[in-house]
């Protein structure tokens, strides 16, 4: 059942993106500056949802922000729909982020519940349906335009993403009213019950947050950059285009829950340190390697296999203990932020290291300057996080403490 909600909670995020041009251009007459920020003020929204979180987190459960987020969601995507003109619209999609990381947080937070003891496997097998249904998404979008383009009606996205939405809320409800796991206060543990040894195992969040944001920058270099520097630089034709941006996306749905198994028996933090490397390293040899379809291809695949480790790790290592709904909130939110900001800063380093007419060597080194950007990161927060560890060790005098260093969700005795 959860995997259902992840998987239709994820799809109206993407609906909308691949069609923007019908939705505001043709519609309310917008340029492409103004339709390109119907995305990123989505993304600006995220990070406004996470004081929201500390506050309804006091109140509600993580079903019951599921339910009452999902059925406020739905309502703005069907208020899209109406006539609102620009910026009404623009107002509308900013708050609607909002609503989207309280679900996502409620949902994952859920997740990590029902995986008592296995809980980096059970985040990594929510991942799945999450990035699935970002992709799914993003055609079932597309497809309901080219469909109903001919009559006019290319909101109609809007509201079946309302609908989905609803779905959502009305499947959630089942785990709030019936009285689960997630409804009966004395199960909910472990967030409400960690004590004073847990909070400092958890360690600060920042480092989490810094590999989310390091994560989604160069995430955003991929889906964003990159398939213009293979159509203009380079020659690939659309479908080759369609097919190596989408291979990593692929392997990185396929590959989040053995990732999270992985993370459970050695360990998240030990996990992340790796596949942060690999990534880096797959990351800044794609340039390079570009001119050449199988090589390419090859990196690619590194970057999917290593990038699903990198998501499932990450989560662990968010809700490992602490106030794990909030976290999560931030983490989507830091996330949010990164692929807003590297998808920026590519374009303003290209625009001035080349101007109008960027070359190879160009997206060689602005490739090359993010993957330096993630290895750093990893390395500087993976550090902070070994020390934080240490240091709870030493004030605690508790062997225990390491499993908590290891992404072990709160497994302190």
């Amino acid at each position: 059942m959860l995997a259902v909600l992840v998987l239709l909670s994820a799809m109206p995020d993407t609906m909308a993106a691949p069609v923007v041009k019908e939705l505001l251009v043709d519609r309310y007459g917008a340029t492409s500056t103004q339709a390109q920020a119907f995305n990123a003020i989505n993304l600006l929204g995220a990070i406004a949802a996470i004081p929201l979180l500390v506050i309804l987190k006091r109140r509600w459960t993580a079903s019951a922000l599921v339910v009452w987020g999902s059925i406020v969601d739905a309502l703005l995507l069907a208020m899209m729909a109406l006539p609102l003109g620009l910026g009404g619209t623009l107002a509308v999609r900013g708050l609607e982020g909002v609503t989207d990381v309280i679900v996502f947080a409620g949902l994952f937070d859920m997740v990590r519940t029902q995986s008592r003891g296995h809980v980096a496997t059970g985040l990594g097998i929510a991942s799945t349906p999450l990035l699935l249904g970002l992709g799914v998404g993003a055609v079932f979008g597309g497809w309901v335009v080219r469909t109903t383009d001919a009559a006019g009606s290319s909101s109609w996205v809007f509201g079946l993403s309302a609908a989905l939405s609803l779905a959502v809320a009305a499947l959630a409800s089942r785990a709030w009213v019936g009285g689960r796991a997630m409804a009966d206060p004395e199960l909910r543990a472990p967030e409400d019950h960690t004590d004073g040894r847990a909070a400092v195992a958890a360690g600060p969040l920042w480092p989490s947050l810094a590999m989310a944001f390091s994560d989604r920058a160069t995430g955003g270099l991929i889906t964003g950059t990159l398939p213009i520097a293979l159509a203009q630089v380079l020659g690939y034709s659309s479908l080759a285009r369609g097919m190596l941006v989408g291979l990593p996306l692929l392997l990185m749905a396929l590959g989040a829950g053995p990732s999270g198994w992985l993370c459970d028996r050695i360990g998240s933090l030990r996990v992340r340190v790796c596949s942060g490397v690999i990534y880096a390293v797959a990351f800044a040899l794609m340039p390079a390697v570009s001119s050449e379809p199988w090589a390419l291809a090859s990196a690619m695949i590194g970057i999917g296999i290593a990038g699903s480790a990198l998501f499932a790790s990450s989560l662990a290592l968010v809700v490992r203990a602490g106030e794990s709904t909030v976290r999560l909130g931030a983490f989507r939110g830091a996330g949010d932020l990164g692929f807003l900001c590297g998808t920026g800063l590519s374009l303003l380093l290209l625009g001035a290291l080349s101007g109008d007419s960027p070359t190879i060597v160009d997206y060689q080194l602005l490739m090359a300057l993010f993957a330096a950007f993630h290895a750093a990161t990893t390395i500087v927060a993976g550090g902070a996080l070994v020390l934080a560890g240490r240091a709870a060790r030493t004030s605690s005098g508790a062997q225990p403490v390491t499993a908590a260093l290891d992404g072990m969700s709160a497994r302190v005795e």
